[in-house]
């Protein structure tokens, strides 16, 4: 079985990955613009017709805007959104990090091991016991995330590129991530705090952006996390990791900014996700990868759905007795 760097190096040659890596700030700057005014103009809306419809469409809409912002971060981590590393790294926490508590820099390191021991033991959002669960469990996990019932396991599974323990009074977090950086969150929350506190907006900021992050991003994540990798074969090459074709509707709920490429993000890190869907086309012209792909056409729903290739995956480990893996982290871009 084709895996590894060996695998890649048949895939593409290097003037056409040269040309997918390549950085386009306006794009990414464009990306970002996108996520915060659909944000606004939801936020808004909810406000200013104040029903409880209102708020609750409001909340899902900023939740799958949130999961863009952590998709677009994850850009960042891997230095992808702009070329100067200090720009790319400061425009990533200021306007994608830091409003969801966590940090680049921290999430980077955790991600990195991720992508360096996919599907191993020591890949952090490894959980060779994610397979084990029935469509059943899944659904119930996904049901007790959207009303906030998981929200102490999640917290403690961000733990580790979160900026809550910061708050907390943890410095070994503080100094992994800088003491600059950290002063600029703190400094930075301080401010949103006297704002918020000034103007009677408190309340507003905890039922659009609290509430959708504890809630519906929770599930979200649950839910692209098990996509990705669960069911997969344990190893790093193509068959690890699961691209999902779905459709307008659940791309927009479940995978902003092309995140559902995942394959094509694996075998090669260095593509924005602008580019993850036209590398996914050329990746597919190749027989090997056709053969071994895992491709679903839907998250939730019909036979190709990830649903159903993570319970036929788990008869056939049952069957067999062959390991399969999965995350257990929830982090914003696995």
């Amino acid at each position: 079985m084709a895996s590894g760097t060996g695998a890649q190096d048949r895939l593409l040659d290097i003037a056409e990955l040269r040309e997918l890596s390549r950085r386009r700030p306006v794009r990414a700057t464009l990306a970002i613009a996108r996520q915060w005014a659909v944000i606004l103009v939801a936020a808004a809306g909810a406000v200013y017709f104040d029903r409880w419809y209102g708020y609750l469409a409001a909340i899902v809409v900023i939740a799958t805007r949130q999961h863009a912002l952590a998709v677009l971060m994850h850009d960042g981590a891997h230095r992808l959104l702009f070329a100067d590393r200090r720009v790319n790294d400061l425009v990533s926490d200021l306007l994608l990090a830091f409003p969801l508590f966590i940090s680049t820099a921290l999430y980077r390191r955790h991600h990195l091991e991720h992508h360096r021991y996919l599907n191993t033991e020591r890949d952090p959002d490894y959980d060779p016991a994610a397979i084990d669960n029935s469509t059943r469990d899944w659904i119930r996990l996904f049901a007790a995330d959207a009303v906030a019932l998981n929200i102490v396991k999640t917290v403690g599974t961000l733990d580790q590129f979160s900026l809550l323990p910061v708050l907390r009074g943890d410095r070994t977090v503080a100094r992994a991530m800088g003491r600059a950086r950290c002063a600029l969150f703190l400094g930075g929350l301080a401010v949103l705090a006297a704002v918020l506190v000034a103007t009677g907006w408190w309340l507003p900021y905890l039922l659009l952006w609290i509430v959708p992050m504890i809630t519906a991003l929770s599930m979200i994540l649950r839910l692209r996390d098990m996509a990705e990798h669960v069911g997969c074969e344990q190893d790093a090459g193509i068959g690890g990791t699961r691209s999902v074709l779905a459709g307008a509707v659940e791309r927009a709920l479940f995978s902003p900014c092309r995140i559902n490429y995942h394959l094509a993000h694996h075998l090669y890190p260095s593509v924005p996700c602008y580019n993850l869907g036209a590398l996914h086309r050329r990746l597919m012209e190749h027989q090997a990868v056709r053969e071994q792909a895992r491709i679903s056409h839907s998250y939730l729903f019909g036979p190709a759905s990830v649903l159903r290739h993570v319970a036929e995956a788990r008869a056939l480990r049952y069957a067999t007795g062959s390991p399969d893996s999965g995350p257990t982290a929830q982090s914003p871009a696995a």
